[in-house]
């Protein structure tokens, strides 16, 4: 499992970031080229640098403003833009998909650019002197200024870029792809083409053992386990994570057992830096809450208010190539071995929570989606071609069924029934 820090990758995905970063950017920019303008002679000769200087003191000053002042206001504008349509995706699509547009870099670009494009020229704009201020001789820093013109007219392409970028990523297929994406890159993760040769697969049969509280409220949404390998590799120590990734967590509840039982309150504040307990869970190491994005949408898509099957359909496509990948390798260790030793082991998501999922959650709305019905029996066939694993193929069997005895128990068209069992025999042979 690759080390990974769960509070970075947290704060790199807050809309604040990028922004932040942009802004004392500009602050540095700023002073850099009011310092080079400074060093810079006033009395060339050259018609290039004629033509930089041809901005007089007066109109050195109205250009910043001008510039500054409908920059800030576009940036509002954009901020507002960015608001109205995380409204919309979370009524539309569900609250957990709001993170997604927070953690869009290109969102945060644009708010970044804008608002640093003020801030430079707020701060290039105090610099200029005229004859009759009191503090200095009449300096206009006309590097700056014309950089501020070129930043100005950057600024006017990147929100025609915004206003198409938004306008994308807030169609549903755009949602389905991204949510997909994710889902991939956690499955890649935990599900690897070979297991690494330090990971085994063990039963959590140990008895005893020392128990580290959590000592927070939350859900486990990080963990570094490059990190939890290096303090379980202590000698004669046995460390065990309790909850899996995206479980919730109790402060009183047991984090970890330790063996032998009295190294576990040495271990106890170690064991704990190493893992992230957040108010909400995350897509980035979490199987079960990356899969749920990509079933939610179709979920809500045949919910009365929206009825849209298309996107269900959609969505049960997508999030076939994240269980197809799981099930066409082998199950993931759970259980990390140094020098022959076990020394750590974890939980992991098994193969049958992942292809229970989209069954059990869309198949109760999808009795009167004819075409739904069709994309699950799909789903399952997949699966079934792609599994390695004789229980996956038994276990969507069974799903196949269940689907039949729930769509004959519902009445239905005999039209709808007989087009099902049809499909259900070519894809599935019975």
């Amino acid at each position: 499992m690759k080390k990974l820090s769960g509070s970075w990758t947290r704060v790199f995905n807050k809309f604040w970031f990028v922004p932040a970063v942009c802004v004392l950017a500009a602050v540095v920019l700023a002073q850099s080229v009011v310092a080079v303008d400074r060093w810079l002679p006033e009395d060339l000769d050259s018609p290039w640098v004629a033509w930089v200087y041809a901005v007089g003191i007066d109109g050195s000053r109205s250009m910043l403003s001008a510039i500054g002042g409908s920059m800030l206001g576009v940036a509002a504008t954009a901020f507002s833009i960015t608001i109205s349509v995380i409204a919309t995706a979370s009524s539309t699509y569900g609250p957990r998909l709001v993170r997604n547009f927070m953690a869009d870099r290109g969102n945060q670009v644009v708010l970044g650019v804008l608002v640093s494009t003020f801030i430079y020229t707020l701060l290039v704009l105090r610099t200029i002197r005229s004859a009759s201020d009191d503090l200095a001789q009449p300096f206009v820093p006309h590097l700056a200024v014309n950089l501020a013109v070129l930043m100005a007219v950057a600024d006017v392409a990147l929100v025609v870029y915004f206003i198409h970028h938004i306008a994308d990523s807030v169609q549903v297929d755009t949602l389905v792809h991204g949510a997909r994406r994710r889902l991939l890159d956690v499955i890649e993760r935990w599900h690897p083409e070979e297991v690494p040769e330090e990971l085994a697969r063990t039963s959590g049969d140990r008895a005893g053992g020392g128990a580290v509280r959590a000592d927070a409220v939350g859900y486990l949404v990080g963990v570094n386990f490059e990190g939890l390998r290096v303090h379980a590799e202590e000698p004669d120590v046995f460390v065990e994570l309790v909850p899996r990734v995206g479980d919730h967590v109790l402060a009183e509840e047991p984090l970890f057992r330790v063996w032998p039982e009295h190294r576990a309150e040495e271990l106890a504040e170690p064991l704990r830096r190493c893992v992230v307990i957040g108010e909400s869970r995350s897509a980035d190491q979490d199987v079960r809450f990356a899969q749920q994005q990509v079933v939610e949408l179709a979920v809500r898509a045949l919910s009365p208010s929206t009825n849209d099957p298309y996107t269900a359909v959609n969505a049960i496509e997508e999030v076939a190539s994240g269980i197809v990948t799981a099930v066409s390798r082998p199950l993931p260790g759970n259980t990390v071995v140094v020098d022959g030793v076990h020394r750590l082991r974890y939980g992991v998501v098994g193969l049958d929570e992942i292809v229970d999922m989209p069954f059990d959650q869309i198949r109760p709305h999808a009795t009167g989606h004819v075409s739904v019905l069709l994309a699950l029996v799909d789903l399952a066939a997949r699966i079934e071609a792609a599994s390695v694993h004789p229980s996956v193929r038994r276990q969507v069997r069974e799903h196949v069924d269940v689907l039949l005895g729930q769509l004959r128990d519902s009445g239905p068209n005999p039209r709808d029934l007989a087009r099902v069992e049809r499909h259900v025999a070519a894809r599935l042979g019975g």
